[in-house]
């Protein structure tokens, strides 16, 4: 078993030392009192690297690059802080890869944990996707033992655990306020899309959770997602999420991270109904494959007109991530009948300039290429790319364009001026 360590007694010179890589538990997974103390006691410890997930806390402060590294898969959240402070290193690479690259380069790895009401087991809480693999191979695992975080499927081996602090606090919440016309618009675009017995990836932000809300009426829906969220929460007490229709995990709904508010997490604690997996589970292209009517519901930043998205950078910032959007794509466009779905409000503004996010040239990198078509939604209506030459998918994409913007991308395409590589302007009859 673990060895007990007071926190106030935790001295991170004894486990850290000067060049070492530590990864922690992202969003509400994180063990905030050993990543506050980490912080604190920095300078001791001389230059090390951090590599962090979703922040919500304030442990990624700019202030602490002073001695801290810091690298991570997206700029969501607090991680954006980092970003305009130029502060943070981004890995851009796929989700599903994430595992495989940490394992070999994680040295300590700070875990906040839940102890089962009868004792002696262990789980990983909130949070199975890519610390799972890091316990065993981390030269030094601490875990945080919060006696408020909820006991999920994700057990952990007490063997793997170096060193136990006990604490009992609130975990930090991703809450969202009420949706705007516009993601109403799209969320009902969407759940048009969705069938009864569709096993549903839902993506973060607000607008997964809209689109949930408006899928009560279905029946026999089915959940495999990296996140879950209170949408979802809600699906499963009105019955509409089941499982019912699995071909395997019948019963079960999946996921590998908890975000949401507390009313999630307390209906997450002991509920054998929800089932925490690992990356390798959760984003495997096979196990995606084989879920007929797998569908994904993800977002971009901007699409340009041959469909190729950009999901990481805004106005030069990098805000987003490569994540695991592509992962969950391939494996809709995969499955029998699935449905590989990306949804974004037609306009952004940047720099107090309402601009379009159909775009004729990516602001940024193209994180999904043309190749890996999908199925577009914004409020202003679906535009499936699947199976369209390049002609074609400009014009299903300006029709779903602000109205605004739509002639100015039509002169793109019809002069030929700034268009997206590879786009042929279309035939003129004379």
């Amino acid at each position: 078993m673990p060895q007990t360590i007071a926190l106030d007694a935790l001295d991170f010179t004894s486990f850290v030392r000067a060049g070492d890589l530590v990864c922690w538990g992202q969003a509400s997974a994180e063990p905030l009192a050993l990543t506050r103390r980490l912080m604190a006691q920095r300078d001791r410890i001389g230059g090390f690297s951090a590599f962090i997930g979703i922040s919500l806390a304030e442990t990624n402060d700019p202030a602490h690059a002073d001695r801290v590294r810091f690298t991570s898969f997206c700029g969501t959240g607090t991680n954006r802080q980092l970003a305009a402070a130029g502060a943070i290193d981004i890995l851009p690479i796929h989700y599903s890869d994430l595992p495989s690259v940490l394992c070999e380069r994680v040295d300590v790895l700070l875990l906040q944990v839940a102890e089962h009401p009868q004792g002696g087991r262990f789980s990983l809480s909130c949070a199975s996707d890519y610390v799972d693999a890091l316990a065993s191979s981390a030269r030094v695992v601490i875990a945080e033992v919060n006696r408020q975080a909820p006991f999920t499927s994700a057990e952990i081996e007490g063997h793997n655990i170096d060193f136990v602090v006990r604490t009992d606090r609130p975990l930090p919440e991703m809450t969202k306020g009420a949706p705007s016309a516009v993601e109403r618009a799209i969320a009902a675009h969407v759940a048009s899309l969705v069938e009864d017995g569709a096993t549903l990836q839902l993506g973060l932000g607000a607008l997964p959770d809209c689109v949930a809300d408006l899928l009560t009426d279905r029946r026999d829906l089915g959940l495999h997602t990296g996140v879950m969220g209170d949408g979802a929460m809600r699906l499963m007490q009105s019955g509409a999420i089941n499982n019912a229709r699995k071909p395997f995990d019948a019963g079960l709904s999946v996921t590998g991270t908890l975000l949401g508010s507390k009313g999630l997490f307390d209906f997450a604690h002991l509920n054998s109904a929800i089932a925490l997996r690992p990356i390798a589970v959760t984003h495997a292209l096979r196990t995606l494959a084989s879920l007929p009517k797998f569908t994904a519901i993800n977002s971009a930043l901007e699409v340009d007109l041959s469909g190729q998205m950009n999901t990481e950078i805004v106005g030069g910032r990098y805000v987003g991530a490569v994540g695991g959007a592509l992962d969950f794509l391939r494996g809709a466009r995969a499955s029998q009948r699935g449905l590989p779905i990306v949804a974004l409000p037609s306009t952004v503004e940047v720099k107090g300039r309402r601009c379009s996010r159909i775009v004729t040239r990516l602001a940024g990198p193209a994180t999904i290429g043309r190749a890996d078509a999908a199925i577009i939604v914004t409020e202003h209506g679906v535009a499936d790319l699947r199976g369209l030459s390049l002609a074609e998918r400009a014009s299903r994409l300006i029709g779903i364009a602000a109205p605004e913007f739509r002639d100015e991308l039509r002169f793109c395409v019809d002069t030929d001026l700034d268009n997206p590589p590879g786009v042929l302007p279309p035939r003129r009859h004379s």
